[in-house]
């Protein structure tokens, strides 16, 4: 009973499956009640419906290189998903579509290298990289099909989409900017600290994307694994 309930808790976290709720397909009121209620359970992880906790994400290595700038990311971890707000989960079934908007606050931890152009800055450096995201909003679109196995039908993400906007003032901190020359890194470290949201938006697509592209697939590995009979009416 104990593992069923959580399984249930799940669904309803990323659907309209009302475990905590029981939900309609098209009402988004009473599937963002049951997602808030859900997403704790969802994020701590279900192993073994091939959903892994997903707080924190970890990432081996992202390239968020722009045509001014060479950026690697690398060994970085995001935080904070637990503490997410889902402010509307909808299930369209004509358009085979599930929607998504969650507000979030986290943080960032990993090493750059980095050389090029940063806004209007000629920067370089390689070292710690620290990020803090306050209300940052993300919309992720899940393009739906069914799949089959053994009479069964399931829910397979085809595609999927993302867009996000930052509420809140953004913070970003590179560590050891110039290699250490503090004559030069004080000359950047003040804009760096009044740009957070204009650096995240300029090189921070890559890096949001492979996150998402980790909470994507967890909810890809449970929809092939819970009959999509038990998410929506």
């Amino acid at each position: 009973m104990v593992k069923y309930l959580v399984i249930l808790l799940a669904c309803a976290a990323f659907v309209h499956g009302g475990y905590v709720k029981r939900c309609k397909a098209g009402d988004t009121k009473c599937a963002k009640e049951s997602a808030q209620a859900a997403i704790p359970s969802f994020i701590a992880g279900i192993p073994e419906f091939g959903v892994h906790t997903l707080d924190p994400i970890n990432i081996k290595k992202t390239d968020a290189s722009s045509p001014n700038l060479n950026l690697v990311v690398s060994d970085y971890t995001f935080s904070g998903l637990k503490s997410c707000t889902p402010k509307k989960v909808k299930y369209d079934k004509e358009q085979s579509k599930v929607f998504l908007k969650l507000q979030c606050s986290g943080q960032l931890e990993g090493n750059y290298v980095m050389k090029g152009k940063l806004l209007f800055l000629p920067i370089e450096g390689k070292g710690p990289l620290h990020v803090t995201l306050n209300n940052a909003e993300f919309s992720i679109v899940l393009d739906i099909v069914d799949i089959e196995k053994n009479g069964v039908k399931y829910w397979d993400i085809k595609k999927w989409d993302m867009s996000y906007q930052l509420k809140g003032k953004s913070k970003v901190v590179f560590e050891n900017l110039f290699n250490g020359n503090e004559v030069l890194a004080q000359a950047a470290i003040p804009v760096i600290e009044e740009s957070g949201n204009e650096i995240i938006l300029e090189v921070g697509s890559p890096i949001i994307h492979d996150g998402i592209k980790v909470i994507v697939e967890a909810v890809k590995n449970f929809f092939r694994n819970v009959p999509s009979s038990e998410l929506v009416e």
